[in-house]
């Protein structure tokens, strides 16, 4: 990577997302999009109500002239809208469950997707809490860049979001399909071979029957994570693999059982990484990741779940010897 280009089409995002922001008086994530759909359009300013004002247009022509996004390579174009994001969290104070998948979890999952799976291979995965699209976009950019056969389905019911990860989709050239609704209601999706999600935490603001969804409650309202984890094994092919990502502390409250038992009579628990600590605040916002393995004829329920936790990643030595215990897991566990 050229970290020059990085920092010029950094430059170029963060500075015409200011300008626009300040002049139209708008969040910084509909300032970034517009500006997004601004370079997308070779450098053309979308003008309404004659804003931006004529001087502000003058500038955002100047720095769109300096840059030709075709120059940097997916993993540049990455860089900086990563970039972005982190300051999009702070500027906007976006709420935890809007907040994008950090890189590094992302870049983590992607050991384990490779692990499970041939990504030379024709593959279909979906998220159905896609938000920014950071997630299925840093997969993409880490496993299946020279792979023009995989399939990316993203669902989100934030307008906002899904219009963001549309932008940032094209700013990095990835083909996507989104789905702009609620991800649990029926969904025109066909069944995946990997479904991926950083999942919300919380109730779902609508009652839901325990006839429609084995792990809702019974009373009251449900968990969303709870209902979002079924309906993301409903949309897996069978031998399948589901990847959640979700606070550690989940898997020690009393209602886990509840979760865990309907998991286990429709799939198989293989395994619970716990994210390294340094990445997090404090251990209680702390998350991990949590590998479903849909039933079908040829699944097996793993003898040893593996449960574990991802050393410092600036631990090079250690971070090597993770990857290779887990390879050595699979081989042992035939899987």
């Amino acid at each position: 990577m050229d970290i020059s280009k990085i920092e010029k089409f950094y430059t170029v995002l963060i500075e015409s997302t200011q300008l626009i922001k300040e002049d139209l008086n708008i969040s910084f994530i509909e300032a970034f999009i517009e500006s997004g759909e601004n370079i997308l359009d070779n450098g053309t300013i979308q003008v309404e109500n004659d804003l931006p004002s004529p001087d502000v247009r003058d500038e955002l022509r100047e720095l769109y002239a300096s840059l030709s996004i075709k120059e940097l390579t997916l993993q540049e174009r990455k860089k900086a809208v990563q970039m972005m994001l982190i300051n999009m969290v702070t500027e906007d104070g976006m709420q935890v469950n809007h907040q994008p998948t950090p890189d590094g979890i992302g870049v983590i999952l992607s050991h384990f997707i490779d692990l499970f799976f041939d990504t030379n291979k024709s593959l279909h995965l979906a998220d159905l809490s896609v938000g920014s699209g950071n997630l299925l976009y840093t997969l993409s950019t880490t496993l299946f860049s020279e792979n023009n056969s995989v399939k990316l389905t993203g669902v989100e019911n934030d307008e906002l979001l899904i219009s963001l990860a549309s932008t940032i989709s094209a700013l990095l050239d990835i083909s996507i399909n989104l789905m702009h609704q609620d991800a649990l209601q029926p969904l025109l999706l066909d069944p995946v071979d990997i479904m991926i999600t950083d999942l919300p935490i919380g109730y779902y603001p609508k009652e839901v029957k325990t006839d429609q969804y084995q792990t809702a409650f019974e009373d009251g309202l449900s968990y969303s994570h709870y209902l979002l984890i079924e309906q993301g094994i409903n949309y897996l092919k069978e031998n399948g693999y589901a990847f959640y990502i979700l606070p550690t502390n989940v898997f020690e409250s009393e209602e886990v059982k509840h979760l865990l038992k309907y998991v286990h009579s429709n799939g198989h628990v293989q395994s619970i990484i716990h994210m390294p600590l340094e990445w997090f605040s404090s251990q209680k916002s702390r998350k991990s990741l949590f590998v479903v393995q849909k039933k079908g004829n040829n699944s097996k329920q793993v003898s040893e779940v593996l449960v574990a936790d991802v050393p410092s990643v600036k631990d090079e030595s250690a971070f090597k010897a993770f990857l290779l215990d887990i390879k050595q897991w699979k081989e042992k566990e035939s899987i």
